[in-house]
């Protein structure tokens, strides 16, 4: 199966139905918590009908992009402009960065990424994103680490059904200290 060409597109209130359909495939492989349908519609609202927010409205902005054609989506990146709680400051903010499992082998996750970093600097504010997943998290971790600096990481507990991640499954395997 041929896959879209790997370009970034804004997503339309026509793409919702396949917004979602990916989003769910995303959250079967990946969700920690329980979905609350009203939350992601109403943050999908304000990406896809950011027209309806009246300018007075001092809630969530957010963008949608997305490869394929209507209909038949292959990976969409759902980011959000926020500021943590501790600033006045605003950065980009990651909700999800999914390609679907049929398309895992085209660049679209490369492209997802690259969309971001572009987004954040034609904003110039930085990007904040990271890769919270049960699945095959050290390759997705080694392919952020090619094209994102590291800062920090995601801790769980209680341990629940995910993958383990070991350190030299993402850097290669630690180097011997020399005893002197």
């Amino acid at each position: 199966m041929t896959s879209t060409p790997s370009i970034i597109r804004k997503a339309t209130p026509f793409d919702a139905p396949e917004i979602w359909r990916l989003f769910l495939q995303l959250h079967r492989e990946n969700g920690l918590f329980t979905i609350a349908p009203f939350k992601v519609t109403e943050f999908m609202d304000r990406a896809l009908h950011s027209d309806r927010i009246p300018p007075h409205d001092t809630g969530p902005r957010a963008q949608i992009g997305v490869i394929g054609p209507q209909g038949r989506l292959e990976a969409v990146v759902f980011v959000l402009i926020a500021q943590y709680w501790y600033t006045s400051e605003y950065h980009l903010e990651e909700l999800l960065v999914y390609v679907d499992p049929e398309r895992r082998k085209s660049r679209h996750a490369i492209a997802c990424v690259s969309w971001m970093k572009s987004l954040s600097d034609h904003l110039e504010i930085p990007l904040l994103t990271g890769i919270i997943s049960k699945e095959r998290t050290a390759a997705k971790i080694r392919l952020y680490d090619r094209m994102l600096p590291r800062i920090g990481a995601f801790y769980l507990y209680p341990k629940i059904d995910v993958e383990l991640v070991k350190p030299e499954t993402v850097l290669g395997e630690p180097k011997k200290l020399r005893v002197a």
